[in-house]
């Protein structure tokens, strides 16, 4: 019988060992299992991201590029006047006229600028400071018109234009750089290049 028990023994030794061995061996199989599925999550994810940061570049792309028109439309016109400004120095009139033109130019741009459309996720914060920037620019050409118009111009204060202008170049700068941030985070700082 001590052999039967021996025997017995051995066999169910055999077996513990055998679903030991099992065991360990399919929790290794399972650990390899989830470390492929960790990278393939982890690729997917990463393809998914690509994918998001694509579209989004492409959004600004375009944005951008109904944006830069009417951007460099402002300017030219702003320097137009300011060249104007530089050449004719004449009269009170004459520089009423161009503060007048240049009111006029914002609230053409600002106009523009509205109908732009969808603003990419990206750039909402560049266009809230270019909407800022031409509400400035608005409220200060407005000043400066009723500075000219006012006929007094010693009783005038003016240190409220000048307030407002610093504010407004504060603004225009804040949105240049924030575009140029997007831009360069998303590998499009092609689109700050002047065109040929």
């Amino acid at each position: 019988m001590f052999r039967k028990e021996k025997i017995i023994l051995t066999v169910l030794v055999v077996i513990a060992a055998i679903l030991i061995f099992y065991n360990v061996f399919s929790v290794e199989v399972q650990k390899i299992a989830v470390r492929k599925q960790v990278i393939e999550n982890a690729r997917m994810e990463r393809e998914m991201l690509e994918e998001i940061r694509s579209r989004e570049a492409e959004g600004i792309a375009e944005f951008g590029y109904r944006y830069q028109p009417i951007e460099d439309e402002f300017i030219k016109e702003v320097n137009l006047l300011s060249e104007k400004m530089k050449e004719k120095l004449v009269s009170v009139n004459n520089l009423s006229e161009i503060a007048a033109g240049r009111l006029e130019a914002a609230e053409d741009f600002r106009q523009k600028l509205t109908r732009i459309g969808d603003v990419p996720g990206p750039l909402e914060a560049f266009y809230d400071y270019e909407l800022e920037f031409i509400a400035s620019d608005i409220e200060t050409m407005s000043l400066v018109l009723l500075y000219y118009n006012s006929n007094s111009y010693s009783t005038f204060d003016d240190t409220e234009i000048e307030e407002l202008h610093k504010n407004t170049n504060l603004l225009f700068l804040k949105a240049e750089e924030e575009l140029r941030r997007v831009y360069k985070q998303y590998d499009l700082e092609y689109l700050l290049e002047e065109p040929s």
